[in-house]
């Protein structure tokens, strides 16, 4: 059980000078001893709210996540049919918050965000499952969908946030279907069933 605080507000700020910082220099320039003087509080006060920058950087990543887990939980019933809507909240998803996604992808440990995205998988997955109501599973054949289509939607995912990349949004829309099409049509595959 952790001890940290969950005061919002706090963390908030937290988050938001560590985003400054991240626009600023290089993830690992990026020192406690740089944010709690930024903040103005102390070191112990800080360590009240967060282990670590990376622990900023994870809770970051997370809220961005869940704000992309809503939209598949919110069209989960119907996802077929609702294919192009979910990619485009996606996608605006994605452009409101390209420079931060620019930012945790190429400044931080690829390894951690990377890792953080296949929980996200693994989460829509068992959305996904629950919502058809399939139990008996080949969880060995559905780990690998989950490594491959993590592996596939970070590489989309990187491609799309480099700085110079010309992506019309009509063509990343036409990716992410194909992308949402081929991670559905994976998970009603006869050997994801037992």
């Amino acid at each position: 059980m952790s001890n940290l605080s969950e005061n919002p507000e706090v963390k908030a700020r937290i988050r938001a000078v560590f985003l400054k910082f991240m626009y600023e220099m290089p993830y690992q320039k990026i020192t406690i001893k740089k944010l709690v003087e930024e903040l103005g509080m102390s070191r112990q006060n800080f360590y009240r709210y967060y282990i670590s920058k990376d622990d900023i950087l994870l809770d970051i990543i997370d809220n961005t996540l869940d704000l992309a887990y809503q939209i598949v939980d919110s069209n989960v019933a119907n996802i077929h049919e609702n294919l192009s809507p979910v990619a485009a909240d996606i996608i605006e998803l994605m452009v409101s918050s390209k420079d931060l996604i620019n930012e945790i992808i190429f400044s931080s440990n690829q390894k951690v965000v990377f890792t953080h995205i296949q929980g996200f998988v693994r989460r829509v997955v068992g959305r996904i499952l629950r919502e058809r109501n399939l139990k008996s599973i080949d969880h060995d054949y559905l780990d690998i969908i989950i490594s491959q289509f993590t592996g596939s939607g970070y590489h989309l995912l990187k491609c799309w946030a480099q700085p110079d990349n010309a992506l019309d949004s009509e063509k990343l829309h036409k990716m992410i279907i194909e992308f949402l099409e081929g991670f559905l049509r994976s998970l009603e595959d006869d050997k994801v069933l037992r």
